[in-house]
């Protein structure tokens, strides 16, 4: 039996500690966490290792040598390109003429390969993915198996909206060598993405078999303190060079330990270090070897490597120490901080708790740190959210936050790309727009500074300006001292999840391209760019029709800036508007006032941004949400017959009858808005006038409301009437409870207990009936499943979301019990 073991991971994310060294010489315990790997595999009778390599080989190769002092042959295979995980083991292929375990060099992990290699033969397997339960799962790999251990199905880190099991894939598996047939050679393949939806296409004996074992991705820093707590808590047994001089406190062989000292368990103590009076190693410590701990030292739930000097009154709690650095005097480092090799912290230093220093740098006295020093790897659970960035003003978005993602922004662009950034009309927005705009500009990205607007002429202007994105910051309609942020790609979407993950390696490893002062590009300031807007708008429907027969309605925002567009664009296209500020649409009684007394055929609120455009009609009737998106789709139908519809998953099913009708077509996408979007726009920007009418219809309140007087003038009608074409329909949305952690199992669970219903995993889980439907949905942002639910009649709505959320509740307090 043979071994590869994939040791060429940089480890970016753990960064300041891989920055001399590659992941799988990080040390868990006082020993680097590949030899753990390697003390596994001798465990279970595999002798002969292949070791692939990438970053820093030779700090591996010095480390292991032949493997001889190990107990094993190594043998090592080096990329000279990034190769992927399948393809560097595809590099080994001479090695492996016999069935072999591919493991990773960076997990820690106590797992039954032995158990696993016979669940292999068992199943005749070609490949067998070792898999294991996690409470959230959305850094690692999900895997759908079947009853019989087959494997139906990967999703590579998924949001909330794609958990469907929380069964994840280790990255072990056991592999026969014919496998290897379907790689090329120096071709960049990964398992995961690549070579398993290819064997699963090709109906490929393929199986999954859950460990109920120990495994820890050290994937970031948390995950790698979280694994030393939990060799203290015996989750897995490791050996350690120590001795255990009292109940869980073990110390190495060297090591001296003033009386006067408190040592409290469980913790680890390398060899030759020395603890002088009064200092303090509590409970969770793992120090490594050579260290000087002096008096009135105390240290809580921290990793310290190796030769280290902590002097008088330093404190250390829930941080990590590199190698070789100094901390002076009365330093004080607080949770989830690290400090890197060969750093000198100068007296009454106070590291705030996430802070990462890297390598050789020193601290002035008496400062306090609060961000990254140069560059950092910060930890978190991301920037955005479900539907894009927002923060309490100068809390979550200050100026330098502000800057900052500027820069990381402006990095992930190609050099010389132009960008637009604008601001609603609150001060607050301007400022933020102009703290970005000088990160932007700082690495060298040219910026069109556009005056106070509204999102949907942002969105216009990038298209009109041929840039290749931009940002627009606005005050949220719900509390005015929250902010959003909206980040567009090229077409004046929302950016993809991909395009976000980039900017938040971007931002927390800050890694910024900054340019000299010669190459920073020019702020380009444009005043007027309402005016442009408006023209298109104008520009783009049948003027003529609307001025024969203009209908007369209420223009509602709670924006002076809204009304003061809208209203002169309605009245020159011989509309008869009456307007006035309203917060919201809930002030229903007053608009219908205004409807009868002015005589008007309806009315129209618009947000405050210009996205969200609801309608009441003359008998009261208010058209937002899925009835408004009923009347779009109908729209378009009738418009462009045979065209197609783009809709969320959640969407009622009376579209799909309505598209029958005008023998058009229903796309479903994720519930996100930046997924409609991107369905939408799959063509360029005003190319493809169909998918730009429907954009507008759903995204820009302004254009959408003046396509919708045009629709109604062409064909004679009213919105009541239109309304009517529309068959009822009956929704129902619930939202219930549900901790992060048992969000994945909620899934897995429903998915294995269905009931015979027809399942769809777009987003969420929607289960199918004779007489509706249910979808559940896990929120990306909150410790809540949302429940929806679709019925004959609204009591069939009712009954089905209620089926579920008992079915969830039900799920959760087993948990519990």
């Amino acid at each position: 039996m043979k071994a590869v073991i994939m040791a060429g991971g940089e480890g970016s994310r753990l960064r300041p500690l891989t920055c001399d060294i590659p992941k799988p010489m990080v040390p868990i315990v006082n020993v680097p966490v590949m030899e753990h790997i390697i003390n596994l595999l001798r465990k279970h009778g595999i002798k002969e290792i292949a070791v692939t390599l990438a970053y820093l080989p030779q700090k591996i190769k010095d480390y292991f040598g032949n493997g001889s002092n190990f107990g094993v042959n190594i043998y090592y295979f080096t990329e000279d390109v990034p190769l992927g995980t399948a393809g560097s083991v595809k590099n080994a292929e001479e090695f492996l003429d016999e069935t072999f375990v591919v493991i990773s060099g960076d997990s820690l992990t106590n797992m039954d390969i032995t158990k696993a290699l016979e669940f292999h033969r068992e199943k005749k397997s070609l490949a067998t993915l070792v898999l294991t339960r996690v409470d959230v799962p959305l850094e690692y790999g999900v895997v759908i198996t079947n009853e019989n251990g087959n494997i139906e199905g990967f999703l590579e880190k998924p949001s909330w909206g794609e958990v469907f099991s929380d069964t994840v894939n280790t990255g072990t598996y056991i592999l026969e060598p014919r496998v290897l047939r379907y790689l090329e050679k120096n071709k960049k393949t990964d398992f995961s993405q690549d070579l398993f939806p290819m064997l699963l296409k090709k109906r490929e004996p393929i199986f999954g078999h859950v460990t109920d074992g120990y495994w820890c991705d050290i994937g970031d820093l948390r995950a790698y303190l979280q694994a030393h707590y939990d060799v203290l808590e015996k989750k897995i047994d490791i050996d350690m060079e120590a001795e255990e001089i009292k109940p869980g406190v073990f110390v190495g062989s060297g090591t001296i330990i003033d009386p006067g000292a408190t040592i409290n368990g469980p913790c680890l103590i390398g060899k030759n270090c020395q603890i002088e009076k009064r200092a303090v190693v509590d409970s969770f410590c793992i120090i490594g070897n050579n260290n000087v701990l002096e008096e009135d030292v105390s240290l809580k739930r921290s990793v310290v490597w190796d030769g280290n000097y902590i002097e008088k009154g330093s404190q250390i709690r829930g941080a990590i120490l590199c190698n070789n650095s100094n901390l002076k005097h009365y330093v004080h480092v607080y949770e989830n901080a690290v400090v890197g090799d060969n750093c000198i912290i100068n007296e009454r230093v106070i590291i705030k708790p996430n802070v990462k220093i890297w390598p050789q740098k020193t601290v002035e006295p008496l400062a306090v740190v609060d961000r990254n020093i140069i560059w950092g790897s910060k930890y978190s659970r991301g920037i955005f959210g479900e539907n894009g960035l927002s923060g309490i003003i100068n809390v979550d978005i200050t100026p330098e936050f502000a800057t900052r993602l500027g820069a990381a922004y402006g990095s992930v662009l190609k050099k010389g790309s132009k960008i637009v950034v604008s601001s609603t009309t609150s001060s607050s927005a301007r400022m933020f727009k102009h703290a970005f705009i000088s990160g932007i500009l700082s690495v060298g990205i040219e910026v069109f500074n556009l005056s106070s607007l509204l999102t949907p002429i942002s969105r216009h202007a990038i298209s009109f300006l041929s840039v290749e994105g931009g940002i627009h910051i606005k005050n949220a309609d719900d509390n005015p001292n929250k902010l959003k942020v909206d980040f567009m790609d090229s077409k004046g979407a929302s950016i993809s999840r991909v395009m976000e993950r980039k900017i938040e390696n971007s931002f927390f490893r800050e890694d910024f391209k900054r340019c000299s002062g010669e190459e920073i590009s020019r702020l380009n300031n444009i005043t007027d760019f309402k005016n442009y807007y408006v023209k298109s708008i104008l520009n783009e429907v049948d003027v003529e029709t609307i001025r024969k027969n203009p209908p007369k309605l209420c223009i509602v925002s709670p924006s002076d800036f809204v009304i003061s567009t809208v209203v002169p664009m309605l009245t020159d296209l011989g509309c008869r508007v009456v307007s006035f500020s309203s917060a919201n649409i809930s002030e229903h009684a007053a608009i219908v006032d205004e409807i009868k007394s002015s005589d008007a055929n309806f009315a129209a609120y618009i947000d405050s941004n210009g996205e969200r455009l609801v309608f009441v009609d003359r008998c009261g009737n208010i058209v937002e949400d899925d009835l408004f998106l009923a009347l779009t789709s109908l729209i378009t139908f009738k418009t462009s017959p045979e065209s197609n519809v783009v809709v969320p998953i959640t969407a009622p099913s009376v579209i799909e009858i309505i598209a029958e009708k005008y023998g058009g077509k229903v796309v479903r996408t994720k519930t996100s808005p930046q997924a409609v979007m991107e369905q939408m726009l799959n063509h360029n920007l005003f190319k493809n006038k169909k998918d730009m009418n429907q954009f507008l219809l759903n995204f820009d309140a302004l254009a959408g409301l003046v396509k919708i007087i045009e629709y109604l003038c062409v064909e004679n009608t009213t919105l009541t009437d239109s309304l009517e074409e529309i068959p009822k329909f009956y929704l129902s949305k619930k939202k219930i409870f549900c901790p992060w952690e048992l969000k994945g199992r909620v899934m897995r669970t429903l998915i294995t207990e269905k009931e015979g219903e027809k399942v769809e995993l777009l987003d969420g889980v929607k289960f199918i009936f004779e007489k509706g439907w249910a979808l559940v949905l896990p929120d990306a942002d909150m410790p809540l499943c949302r429940v929806y639910a679709e019925g004959e009649s609204a009591e069939i709505a009712e009954e089905i979301s209620e089926k579920y959320i008992e079915k969830i509740k039900k799920i959760i307090n087993s948990q519990n019990t």
